[in-house]
């Protein structure tokens, strides 16, 4: 067994809470963009349908493939709402998200995910899981969604609503439309029971939280948005072509189309490029090394104007005012010196990440630092 496998387990074993990340061949260095997310909006994958909105799996492979080889680093639902309470993501973070609950998820979608370890995110019509073949497009079945729900740790899934994924006579959205004759109170009773139904149709489907949900058409109103709330529903995602930051209203999240049949992996990727929000210049983030191996599980002591870290069987040692540490005897440039601050010895995250192989995350409402694991698919 490898040092870094030991590592990993041992962090399992401590029970950490453990984040995630998509496993990948050799990928890019570069980085994009920091500090957001491109959340990324599909709906069907089909060989043989075409439509504005449905894309074959071959290209839906592609674009993941090429999106993972230019080093982008694929987020869960989980982990995006972490970063959207404060934690840090990845660079070049993406989430996959779909929409409509249809089966071609599960039978064209899912095993690529599956397949290349990349999380994702199905808003479900929850009416249409009473007789699921009898759509116009096929969806899911209760089965589907459970056994992908538990069999993996990066699949899940969120409210489309139950029956408002329709347009009224009149031609508005039946999320915020008014049905005839039908006064203010009766509107927020339909929204926050509609939502409710879709909410408690999916419960015994995952073992997650149910507090997410996509805008059927992307459309919403005040109202409506008042009501979802009421219902539980914490994050909700419109189609606003954006990135979505920490400061973005948590129910008017933006997403970025990437499942129409004209968008190839590389003009996916320039579209995501293209949407990248600037930031002002900041310092790297740093952490208090020893503090942060100890919450890793490891340990750390002071050794003449050194500090010495160990985790698991490996040894690690910092140099204060030193871009440069060791691993074993192993030299490792810093991108950044080691410093003491305030009677700590501190490194930049990424640096820490880099010495001790490990992704890591930082959430600063705790002050804590935290492993992010492989995702898993259980053995059947």
């Amino acid at each position: 067994m490898s040092k870094r496998i030991g590592i990993t387990i041992l962090l399992s074993l401590i029970g950490l809470t453990l984040l995630l990340t998509p496993l990948s061949a050799k990928r890019s260095q570069d980085i994009y963009y920091q500090d957001q997310v491109a959340v990324l909006m599909y709906h069907h994958i089909h060989e043989t349908d075409t439509s504005s909105s449905t894309i074959t799996s071959s290209l839906f492979q592609n674009q993941l493939q090429y999106l993972l080889s230019k080093g982008y680093h694929f987020i869960s639902l989980n982990e995006f709402k972490q970063y959207l309470a404060g934690a840090t993501v990845p660079s070049n973070a993406v989430l996959v998200t779909f929409d409509d609950g249809y089966q071609s998820f599960y039978t064209g979608a899912y095993p690529i995910l599956k397949s290349l370890r990349v999380p994702a995110v199905n808003f479900v019509i929850t009416h249409d899981l009473a007789d699921p073949l009898a759509s116009y497009i096929p969806s899911m079945s209760k089965e589907q969604i459970s056994e992908m729900t538990h069999a993996t740790n990066f699949i899940d899934i969120g409210c489309h609503t139950d029956s408002l994924h329709n347009k009224l006579p009149s031609g508005d959205a039946a999320l915020v439309g008014r049905m005839d004759g039908e006064n203010d109170d009766a509107y927020k009773q339909r929204v926050l029971q509609d939502t409710q139904a879709c909410v408690g149709k999916l419960a015994g489907l995952t073992d997650a939280p149910l507090d997410v949900m996509a805008y059927p058409y992307g459309i919403t109103s005040p109202a409506a948005t008042e009501q979802i709330q009421k219902a539980g529903i914490r994050y909700a995602f419109t189609i606003s072509p954006e990135m979505a930051t920490r400061s973005a209203d948590h129910l008017l999240i933006p997403r970025i189309n990437a499942g129409s049949p004209g968008i190839t992996p590389e003009l996916l990727d320039r579209s995501i490029q293209r949407r990248i929000q600037a930031q002002p210049g900041s310092a790297p983030l740093r952490v208090d090394a020893a503090a942060a191996v100890a919450q890793l599980g490891g340990s750390a002591s002071a050794e003449g104007g050194a500090l010495r870290l160990r985790l698991g069987q490996e040894a690690f040692t910092l140099q204060v005012n030193a871009a440069e540490a060791t691993r074993g005897s192993a030299r490792v440039k810093l991108k950044e010196p080691v410093l003491r601050e305030h009677g700590q010895v501190t490194i930049a995250l990424e640096d820490l990440s880099a010495l001790i192989e490990l992704p890591l995350v930082y959430t600063p409402a705790t002050g804590t630092v935290a492993a992010r694991v492989v995702p898993s698919v259980k053995s059947n």
